[in-house]
């Protein structure tokens, strides 16, 4: 049996588009992983500031740093927070090429979206 094309028949779009909408079971699913998001919040954006801040990052500390970033970045984009997945990338990817000059300045631009990703979800 070979894959559905793009557009195929069988093909089940990520996304709710003008043909597809959530069964009532996913938009629970959705619900329960907004609220879960927000319960772990602040307690992630915590554990990365622990990670990475000061002014410099430990070398035992990248790769904890780096997963704990990714998992951030990936469920925010989930969510839709561009901005906040766009911080928490800039962040990541400014300790794969090992700087340090813009960390603290980039974690408070995570802090800042966490903020607002609270605001945008709780609304």
């Amino acid at each position: 049996m070979s894959p559905a094309r793009p557009g195929g028949p069988g093909e089940r779009r990520a996304a709710p588009t003008a043909h597809w909408q959530m069964t009532s079971s996913e938009r629970d699913m959705m619900s329960r992983f907004r609220q879960d998001y927000l319960l772990l919040l602040d307690g992630r954006v915590a554990a990365i500031e622990q990670l990475v801040g000061g002014t410099r990052v430990e070398p035992a500390q990248v790769e904890p740093a780096q997963v704990a970033l990714l998992s951030l970045e990936s469920s925010s984009a989930m969510l839709g927070l561009d901005d906040l997945t766009a911080a928490v990338r800039a962040l990541r990817r400014l300790l794969e090429r090992g700087e340090d000059d813009e960390l603290a300045a980039l974690l408070r631009t995570v802090r800042a979206r966490a903020v607002d990703a609270h605001r945008l979800l709780d609304a």
